[in-house]
């Protein structure tokens, strides 16, 4: 995953309401990143769902608008 993409997600993941576990990795991801500036592929997969989960209603919306 690219920096551009880690910060993005964890930027966006800004605006949600995590649970406390959510909230702990991410900010563990975000830390472990800023420290050696990669993530492992565990991580990334962890990352990518909590946003996946996070966005699917705006994503299930816009679908059903069109």
């Amino acid at each position: 995953m690219g920096k551009e993409r880690v910060r993005c997600i964890v930027s966006g993941l800004s605006r949600y309401k995590l649970t406390g576990p959510e909230k702990q990795w991410v900010q563990s991801i975000e830390q472990y990143f800023n420290q050696r500036g990669v993530v492992t592929d565990q991580q990334e997969s962890i990352l990518e769902a909590i946003y996946t989960e996070k966005t699917r209603f705006i994503r299930e919306a816009i679908l059903f608008n069109i």
